[in-house]
């Protein structure tokens, strides 16, 4: 996907681009200037200036051709009103007017709940915009001109209206909320406004846009921390962090923050914040960035590398060159080659170009020192030691410097590895920390909330019965309440067979082309069936989210099918969630199925499956339970037929379903339970039982049947 930001490119944008591109999509930002330093993980968006001309502008959309549009502005962190921020006005309209050609497209408008005023209470999406400052009066001027696009042009846009952000990086001369309550707080400020407000970390506002993006169903959200902050409060910890002494400050009315309700986003998508501020800011993760002095901003003159190791060399060599010189007529320092350590020297400490200076100037002095000229070398054999030692120097000082540069190069090239690897490790130190408060954060939820644990608790112990079509019942209900979805639906099958029959379905849209699952034209399904484990469905195949397997014996005894999984619940946790109850209902259909073995003799005439009287009673009631739950209909049938019940049992067992079953009153007449069948489809059985000398009739009295009187058609 082709996103683009128009925006500042400060926090905001750089989590933003983070966030996408971690999840695969292409990050266009328009701004008006790029990062000032390079973000960390974020090498593949590509940054584009605003241009200043409309025609441009459309032009470079059209270019990019984008699927999602984000549109910020320049002003939009910044909670202080300057006339300039009226610009991102003239800018929306400038990205409107280009998006309306990309019909495709879908254009977020990130907005600020100041737009409500002072409502007295929590404003909601529903609450009428009446915004008392200049700042919120600008965003409510964005809001109407995008109502506008979006009537008349069709545009599918959405409104995100957040409370304050901020960073983990608050800067001296920032406009947004926590610098600027930083910057009050080191100046000193006599005056301030009592406000209240909903800090929301950038991170957190940027999983809003994702999930808005994604399954967002509205025209407008709002986001907004669920922790709210007095800024009296906050310039406690500000002063404690900075180490201030608080001063008298006199707290007048509060300007025009709003509080705001977000139950919206968090009850619809899922979204919920994870940073508190002031947790952070008393852990320390908070760092106030002050502007350096004006002496430090001057920049050294600095002299080019190249003259400096030349005048170093002509010094060395001076040095070298006089030692030798003086030293010429000492009768043990004269021993020592002073021109060829300079040589050496040289090459060790300075590239090749300073290496062949440094030979030239030696040989020079070496034929100085023996008052001969190159011009006098005409012959090897003459002047062979002279040619050898300059042979020497030359060749000695290139081969040293070399070598000096390889090791330098490969030493280089190590520092370069370390570095990434240093920043490969606070990349990760970063994501663990983030993984740890959210896992935190949820470990929390889950054991305090209301749908946590207890719940959990309460939901597994209805699975813990001795009746395996109660457990297929309660199952489904089960399921539907952890993951809420209607679209679940329970199959039986028998061993070896890729046919499974509906038991119950929640909805109608629940089960797989009729009562009936042929998995021979889903081979990855009867594969996972086969084995027993869960299957999860590719997003726009037309398969089932999850397919989950009950597996009993080595034999698949029900498979549970959620024909489509809400967005919020498309997560690793609800995934490892449904493997945990296949766990949970396998051992509870193992214990059921035991018991019912052992109490076989008990329920059933003896050498039938024929139910006795009491045992079938509680089977229709269990299918009338599943009936008013509109699980699933359910019908008995009296079955009427010559010569002994046992041979009627198994000829009529030959043709009813896996998932009926026969039974007996005290008169000793017998009657079939054709459970997920009506009435209505009685006809067709009737035939098929016709055929071995059986004839079916529909009890009408279902509470008679129940208590042992039978009343037939």
């Amino acid at each position: 996907m082709k996103v683009v930001y128009i925006g500042r490119s400060d926090g905001l944008a750089e989590k933003l681009a983070e966030r996408m591109v971690q999840e695969g999509n292409d990050v266009y930002i328009l701004s008006d200037k790029a990062f000032l330093q390079k973000p960390k993980g974020i090498s593949l968006h590509r940054f584009y200036r605003i241009p200043r001309k409309d025609e441009s502008f459309g032009k470079l959309l059209h270019s990019i051709s984008p699927d999602l549009v984000i549109f910020a502005g320049n002003h939009y962190i910044s909670s202080a009103y300057a006339e300039e921020a009226d610009e991102d006005v003239t800018l929306l309209a400038r990205s409107l007017r280009t998006a309306a050609a990309f019909p495709q497209a879908k254009f977020i408008l990130l907005s600020s709940t100041e737009v409500y005023g002072d409502t007295g209470e929590k404003a909601n999406e529903s609450t009428e915009p009446a915004a008392i400052g200049e700042r919120g009066i600008r965003f409510i001027r964005e809001e109407g001109l995008l109502d506008i696009y979006r009537k008349q042009r069709g545009i599918n846009a959405v409104i995100l209206r957040a409370s304050q952000l901020y960073t983990n990086r608050p800067k001296e001369g920032e406009g947004d909320f926590l610098s600027r309550s930083f910057s009050a707080a080191v100046q000193a400020k006599c005056c301030m406004p009592a406000d209240e407000f909903q800090p929301l970390h950038v991170s957190d506002f940027v999983d809003a846009i994702k999930r808005v993006m994604d399954a967002g169903t509205h025209h407008i959200y709002n986001v907004c921390g669920s922790r709210q902050i007095s800024a009296k409060r906050l310039y406690q910890l500000t002063c404690q962090q900075e180490k201030i002494q608080e001063q008298d400050v006199r707290w007048e009315d509060p300007g025009c923050v709003t509080i705001a309700d977000s139950s919206r986003i968090r009850q619809e998508l899922g979204w919920s914040d994870f940073r508190n501020l002031e947790e952070q800011m008393l852990g320390g993760e908070i760092t106030y960035e002050r502007t350096p002095a004006e002496g430090r901003d001057k920049k050294k003159r600095i002299i080019p590398t190249v003259i400096r190791q030349l005048v170093e060399n002509l010094l060395l060599f001076a040095v070298f060159f006089a030692l030798s010189h003086l030293c010429s007529s000492h009768s043990l320092f004269s021993q020592i080659d002073w021109l060829m350590i300079y040589v050496i020297l040289v090459s060790v400490s300075y590239n090749i170009y300073q290496s062949a200076m440094a030979a030239i100037l030696a040989s020079a002095a070496y034929l100085y020192g023996q008052n001969l000229s190159v011009l006098e070398l005409n012959t090897f054999y003459s002047y062979a030691d002279s040619v050898l030692s300059v042979m020497e120097f030359v060749l000695l000082g290139l081969v040293v410097s070399y070598t000096a540069n390889m090791l330098r190069e490969e030493n280089r090239s190590v520092r370069m590895d370390l570095e990434m690897l240093k920043e490969e490790y606070e990349d990760l130190k970063a994501v663990n920390e983030e993984n740890v408060l959210i896992k935190n954060e949820y470990e929390e939820r889950l054991l305090t909330s209301k749908s946590g644990f207890p719940k959990l608790y309460s939901l597994v112990s209805r699975l813990m019965v001795q009746e395996p079509d109660r457990i297929l019942m309660e199952t489904m209900e089960v399921i539907s309440e952890l993951i809420r979805t209607d679209t679940v639906a329970v199959y039986q099958g028998q061993a070896g067979s890729p046919w499974l029959r509906l038991v119950g379905a929640l909805s109608d849209n629940s089960a797989m082309d009729g009562k009936t699952w042929n998995l021979s034209g889903s081979p990855r399904i009867y594969d996972a069936v086969i084995k027993g484990e869960l299957y999860q469905g590719e997003f726009g195949s037309g398969e089932p989210a999850v397919v989950l397997p009950i597996i009993c014996h080595d034999v698949p005894q029900a498979v549970l099918l959620i024909k489509t999984l809400p967005y919020e619940c498309e997560t690793l946790y609800h995934i490892n969630l449904l493997k945990t109850m296949s766990l949970l209902l396998r051992d509870a259909m193992e214990k059921a199925l035991q018991y019912e073995e052992l109490s076989r003799e008990e329920r059933y005439i003896k050498g039938t499956d024929i139910l006795k009287p009491e045992a079938f009673r509680k089977r229709v009631l269990l299918a009338r339970e599943k009936a008013e739950k509109c699980i699933a209909k359910y019908c008995v049938a009296e079955l009427v037929y010559s010569g002994s019940i046992a041979k009627a049992a198994e000829a009529a067992g030959q043709t009813l379903r896996v998932t009926d079953c026969l039974g007996t009153d005290e008169n000793g007449k017998l009657y079939a339970l054709l459970n997920n069948t009506g009435s209505e489809n009685l006809e067709h059985l009737q035939k098929r039982l016709l055929t071995c000398g059986l004839e079916a009739r529909l009890i009408l009295d279902e509470p008679a049947a129940v208590s042992g009187v039978l009343v037939t058609v």
